[in-house]
């Protein structure tokens, strides 16, 4: 799975480095940018998957480039922000969260508790699906490929276990084998479906003229997708259901 994107806009080089070092540890790819119109910049051409933002720089403050960012139309303005700050008034807690920051922290700070609340940010925006398959190369194959789209995936490989999961859980889509052992994926459709109406769930087979898919799709299920699976067709269809 590519690396989340993490952007540090701070004028203080030391506060880019440590966060750097300790960023590239955990796994994540780290942009740097000295103010606030440094950072604007780079947002629309580096496109982070979030943002920690110090509110005293040079040229742009931290409350501009919320401001800035904010009230443009497109994906950037939807960035999640950390405000990292050594100005912890209660007054500047309360603007930046006014102005859309996600969570407000004060310098000096926790490296550990900084990454734990980074890593719940992005784990709480990604998609979540569920594959259910009893063929284990399908599961690792579906996964792998939702994966790398920044999805978080979870298996099942039978009916019964997968139903649930998908009961127990909130996925955002569900991959289901049209032939899964332990009970057929008509039957899990529609326990799944009872419970949860609005659940999107996509049927996997390799005999698209089965009558078993007719009657999935008949059962609620949005679509099938044909084995062997093309990595083309899983963009498609995570691009259509989940955006």
């Amino acid at each position: 799975m590519a690396a989340d994107r993490i952007m540090v806009v701070d004028d203080d080089r030391n506060i880019q480095l440590v966060l750097k070092y300790r960023l590239e540890r955990e796994g994540y790819h780290v942009l740097l940018a000295g103010d606030g119109e440094d950072a604007l910049e780079k947002v629309k051409a580096e496109k982070p998957d979030l943002i920690i933002l110090d509110l005293t720089m040079p040229t742009m403050d931290g409350f501009g480039f919320l401001e800035e960012m904010r009230s443009d139309g497109d994906r950037a303005s939807t960035v999640p922000v950390i405000v990292l700050t050594a100005y912890g008034y209660e007054s500047n807690r309360a603007r930046s969260l006014e102005l859309g920051a996600v969570e407000f922290m004060t310098k000096p700070f926790s490296p550990r508790q900084l990454v734990s609340e980074i890593w719940k940010i992005l784990c709480a925006r990604k998609k979540r699906v569920l594959v259910i398959d009893d063929d284990a190369c399908v599961r690792d194959l579906l996964a792998g490929l939702l994966e790398a789209e920044g999805c978080v995936v979870d298996t099942a490989e039978d009916g019964p276990s997968g139903i649930e999961k998908a009961l127990a859980g909130d996925y955002d889509l569900i991959f289901m084998d049209c032939r899964i052992p332990g009970c057929g994926a008509e039957e899990a459709i529609e326990q799944i479906i009872i419970a949860k109406l609005e659940q999107r769930i996509v049927i996997t087979t390799a005999s698209p003229e089965d009558e078993s898919v007719h009657r999935a799709l008949e059962c609620g299920a949005l679509a099938c997708v044909c084995k062997p699976l093309a990595i083309e067709d899983v963009r498609r269809i995570k691009r259509e259901w989940l955006g």
